[in-house]
C-alpha cells in the first residue's frame, strides 16, 4: 500500500510542476469575480419579502454554482487523466519503474487517487469560494449546498477514471476524444426522451433509458438536484418545467459507483497487459 501513496504523491508532484494548478486559480478566478458583481437582491416592503427573495437567490446561486464546478472539474479532469498513462509510456519513465518490485497495480491505483487528490482539492477551493460568494450577495448560509457539491464530485471522479481507463490503451489526443465522445454519448439521454414524448415513440424512450445506463451522467445530474433541494428544479426533457425534481433512488447511486469501480478495473486490467 505504500507503494500506492508513493505513486499518488508522485503524480501529484507531476502535476505541480506541469503548472495544472494555474487551471484551477483560473476557475477559482471566476468565482472571485462573482463574489463582487454588483448583484442586488430584490426589497420587498416587508421584512419576510425581504428574506424570501434573499432565500431564493442563495438557492439559485447555489444551483448554478454546483453547475459551474461540475462543467470545469469535469474538463480538468479529462485534461488530467488523458495523458497520466500514455504520455508516460512514450517518454519511457513507466519502462523504467516497472521492472522494479513494482506492482503495476500499485502504479495504476496511485496516478488515479492522485489524480482524485487534485481534484478534490479543487472542487474543495471553488466550492469554499462559491459558499463565500453566496453569503457576500444574500448574507445567508444554506447548508444544502454541500450536499449539492458532494454529489457534484461524482463528475470530476467519473471522467478522471473513465479517461484513465481509456490512456491505459489510447494515445493523449484519443484518450480525451473518447472521453468528450462519452460525454456527447450522454447528452443524447434528455434529447431522446424529449423526442418520444414528442413524437409518442416509445422505442426513443427505450433508447432514451439505454444511453442513461451506457454513460449515467443524467443520473448524476438528478442527485445534485436532490442533494440541492428546491435550489432548481431539475430541468430536463424527463420533467416538466416547474416540477419536483425527478425521483432519485439508491439504486442509481449504486449503479453510479458500480460503473465508476469497473471503469477503473477495466483500466487496471488493460494496463497490467499491455507493453509499456
Amino acid at each position: 500500500m505504500n507503494h500506492v501513496w508513493t505513486l499518488a504523491g508522485l503524480t501529484i508532484k507531476e502535476a505541480v510542476r506541469r503548472r495544472v494548478f494555474f487551471a484551477s486559480m483560473l476557475v477559482a478566478l471566476i468565482f472571485v469575480l462573482f463574489a463582487v458583481l454588483p448583484l442586488h437582491i430584490g426589497r420587498g416592503t416587508e421584512g419576510v419579502e425581504l428574506d424570501a427573495a434573499r432565500e431564493f437567490s442563495a438557492k439559485t446561486l447555489a444551483w448554478m454554482g454546483c453547475g459551474v464546478i461540475k462543467f470545469f472539474g469535469s474538463v480538468l479532469a479529462v485534461t488530467l487523466a488523458a495523458g497520466a498513462i500514455t504520455a508516460e509510456v512514450d517518454r519511457g519513465v513507466l519502462s523504467i519503474v516497472a521492472p522494479k518490485p513494482l506492482p503495476r497495480a500499485a502504479i495504476y491505483l496511485g496516478k488515479w487517487i492522485g489524480l482524485l487528490a487534485l481534484l478534490a482539492v479543487s472542487v474543495a477551493l471553488w466550492s469554499v469560494l462559491l459558499v463565500g460568494a453566496i453569503y457576500i450577495h444574500t448574507h445567508l448560509f444554506y447548508p444544502r449546498i454541500f450536499l449539492g457539491i458532494l454529489a457534484t464530485f461524482l463528475f470530476p471522479l467519473l471522467f478522471a477514471t473513465l479517461t484513465l481507463c481509456f490512456s491505459s490503451f489510447a494515445t493523449h489526443a484519443l484518450s480525451a476524444g473518447l472521453a468528450l465522445i462519452a460525454a456527447g454519448v450522454a447528452l443524447a439521454e434528455d434529447t431522446l426522451n424529449f423526442l418520444s414524448i414528442m413524437l409518442n415513440a416509445p422505442v426513443l424512450k427505450s433508447l432514451s433509458t439505454l444511453v442513461g445506463y451506457i454513460v449515467p451522467l443524467g443520473k448524476m445530474n438528478h442527485w445534485i438536484t436532490r442533494g440541492l433541494g428546491d435550489a432548481g428544479n431539475d430541468l430536463s426533457a424527463r420533467n416538466p418545467l416547474g416540477a419536483q425534481a425527478v425521483h432519485t433512488s439508491t439504486g442509481d447511486m449504486a449503479y453510479i459507483l458500480f460503473y465508476i469501480a469497473a471503469a477503473l478495473a477495466i483500466g487496471l486490467f488493460i494496463f497490467q497487459k499491455r507493453d509499456l
